[in-house]
């Protein structure tokens, strides 16, 4: 498991970041505090976003592909 903070500020973002994940057979989510999302799920999502202060979970070692896929809404790295 590796996280990455990231920001999604509109709808249209929302919608293009889970096009975006759906494409990868692993398990993906999006934490805000105490909340975690699924984020191939458009209306979990929009229960914390927009939000500056989102963190994107990985649970998949080989994971380069979806970055590079994601870079638009990557911060920087940080690593759990």
């Amino acid at each position: 498991m590796k996280k990455y903070p990231i920001q999604i500020n509109s709808l249209d973002e929302i919608t293009t970041f889970v096009r975006t994940v759906t494409k990868y057979n692993y398990d993906v989510d999006l934490c805000k505090g105490n909340t975690v999302v699924d984020a191939k799920s458009i209306l979990g999502i929009m229960t914390i976003c927009p939000n500056p202060d989102l963190e994107l979970i990985i649970y998949n070692s080989d994971h380069d592909d979806i970055l590079d896929s994601l870079s638009d809404f990557l911060l920087e790295e940080k690593t759990a």
